[in-house]
């Protein structure tokens, strides 16, 4: 009859040493970058007034569009190949 504990633990030793693919920070933080971005309210700042916006951003938080709804903002982003998500 075969140790299956002391199997285990040789495997388990085996792949310490190997890289396990795991994402640098930077690289998680451009994960989605193409494919996602988010609608939130920001200042218009081609007036002076205190009126909101919808700024459309990229999943790295670059913003790269102002709408005036947020309904014309998603539409902005699926119009462009990508999927809107929520924020929280």
């Amino acid at each position: 009859m075969t140790n299956r504990t002391n199997n285990h633990d040789t495997e388990s030793d085996q792949r310490i040493g190997q890289d396990t693919g795991l994402l640098s920070n930077g690289d998680f933080a451009l994960l989605g970058i193409h494919d996602f971005a988010y609608v939130r309210p920001v200042p218009n700042t081609e007036n002076d007034s205190d009126e909101l916006v919808y700024g459309v951003f990229t999943a790295d938080g670059t913003h790269i569009a102002s709408f005036e709804n947020h309904a014309v903002a998603d539409a902005a982003i699926r119009q462009h190949d990508m999927e809107p998500r929520a924020v929280h």
